[in-house]
């Protein structure tokens, strides 16, 4: 039987088709950590690939722990990552693909002591388009390097909620994290690990809140979580649960509270005296809580309507769609009016916990009136720096970034600059515990590589309130998903 012989143009295509012909080899340079050294955990990985012959440049470059662990991937060719090692000796590899089929790895040795810095943790609830996606629904866990507030992924990895988690918030202590979802109208309670900041589900998890869950907030004494029950009609209100012994969640009494139509943003005073809450539908209401129950009672004069400057045009009751609330001190409150293009600022009393409009707000966003113009800022989120000088807001708008403004002692606001290249999207904005580092969602240009989801982290500046961007920021918490960051807590 005679043996078919392929033309030679023919395997020489096939050579080429599949990168077996000049294939094309990285290089990686690898700065840290050294080979055989010791470092205290998060330990820092970074690295650089290059394929000279390869034009269309690295793909992707991964850390594995362990043979077959891959513990971190980042498209391109600049690696800086921070990684959660226990305790011992680590035999890792650096791994880099070009997009000519080229591949090269390094192979990097080592030792984890066994003292750990971390100043915290930071949880993302992240959805897909794919609300059944299980694998794109999920809390993603990063812990805090206490030394310059960089962010190492958790060693758990990405835990599965249920269909469309979009709210997220913690215990004053960080020993618990609740999630909302939207889509099954559920509360998703979890036990945080303090040592490594795993998360494990509470007994009983979900919890029925039977409407679309906005928000959840956590009073100060951890007793009581208070969801936003919302199908933006009539209806709407506050859910209150009383937490149980074993971390379980009941519904007290009288629950859900109601209030406008909308209720999408809460916020719960240091004292635990208030719960604030914001509505799509153009109000800011305030609650007193019954400290022994967690009951809700409206206060004097609640709600108050977030009127449309009529410099912006809009006629009487347009929607200013306030999307969140800023609690300071516990003395006055802002919120981002995205509708509009405009920061509203309220003073609270001490006595029963209402709300009275600051003198001058609501101040403009960098020329305001988004509706408008497609180009102007639409606020959507705000941080508050440690020493309560400065608010920073961010944009909705793509084509910003984060607004930086002073605070009087008043509690007027000045605008400052717009900064930040890496941010300027619909995604939250928080500070640490300390109030000394800066998060947010990464954007199209904070994203690093197709594919891969990111935050961005800066330092305050406490004097001037420039921030800069930290070590190894963006700091990617999905790849190769659709995920979409919701929200995001920080806990101490």
């Amino acid at each position: 039987m005679s043996r078919k012989i392929r033309p030679f143009w023919l395997m020489m295509s096939l050579l080429f088709a599949n990168g077996l012909l000049f294939a094309t080899t990285p290089v990686i340079t690898v700065t840290s950590p050294k080979n055989n050294s010791t470092s205290t955990s998060p330990v820092q990985f970074k690295a650089t690939a290059t394929s000279s012959k390869c034009a269309q440049g690295i793909s992707a470059v991964r850390v594995y722990s362990a043979p077959g662990v891959s513990a971190y991937t980042v498209g391109g060719g600049k690696l800086n990552a921070y990684l959660n090692l226990n305790a011992g000796t680590y035999n890792t590899t650096i791994v880099a693909w070009d997009n000519c089929g080229g591949t090269a790895s390094v192979n990097v040795t080592v030792t984890a002591s066994g003292e750990r810095k971390i100043g915290g943790f930071l949880y993302t609830v992240n959805s897909a388009y794919d609300y059944g996606n299980h694998n794109e629904n999920n809390v993603s866990g990063f812990s805090i390097v206490a030394s310059n507030g960089a962010l190492a992924p958790l060693p758990q990895g990405p835990v599965n909620t249920n269909i469309f988690p979009q709210s997220v918030a913690s215990d004053k202590g960080g020993y618990r994290l609740y999630v909302g979802d939207w889509q099954s109208g559920d509360v998703f309670p979890y036990f945080i690990n303090r040592s490594n900041g795993s998360l494990t589900p509470v007994p009983g998890a979900p919890f029925a809140v039977n409407r679309s869950v906005t928000a959840v907030a956590v009073h100060p004494s951890g007793d009581f979580i208070y969801a936003a029950a919302s199908e933006q009609a009539s209806g709407d209100g506050i859910a209150v649960f009383q937490l149980q012994s074993d971390g379980s969640l009941k519904e007290i009494p009288g629950s859900p509270f109601p209030t406008q139509i909308g209720p999408q943003a809460l916020t719960v005073d240091p004292s635990g005296n208030y719960l604030y809450v914001a509505d799509y539908s153009s109000f800011i209401e305030a609650f007193q809580i019954d400290k022994s129950t967690g009951a809700l009672t409206e206060a004097p004069g609640s709600p108050y309507l977030v009127s449309a400057p009529s410099v912006c045009n809009f006629g009487p009751g347009a929607t200013v769609d306030p999307l969140e609330i800023l609690l300071v001190a516990g003395a006055r409150i802002y919120t981002p009016d995205a509708f509009i293009g405009y920061i509203s600022g309220w003073s609270i009393s001490s006595e029963n916990g209402g709300l009275s409009a600051m003198s001058g707000s609501p101040w403009i966003d960098q020329g305001g009136c988004s509706q408008n113009n497609g180009n102007d800022p639409a606020p959507h989120s705000l941080a508050v720096d440690a020493t309560g000088k400065f608010l920073y807001v961010n944009s909705g708008n793509f084509a910003e970034g984060i607004s930086i403004y002073s605070i009087a002692s008043d509690g007027a606001l000045t605008y400052l600059k717009t900064t930040g290249n890496f941010s300027g999207c619909a995604t939250p904005i928080r500070t640490d515990a300390t109030g000394n580092y800066l998060y947010t969602g990464g954007c199209e240009a904070g994203v690093p590589g197709p594919g891969y989801a990111s935050i961005v982290g800066y330092s305050i500046n406490h004097s001037t309130g420039d921030i800069t961007p930290l070590p190894a920021s963006p700091f990617v918490y999905a790849s190769g998903t659709n995920a979409v960051l919701d929200s995001f807590t920080v806990t101490p």
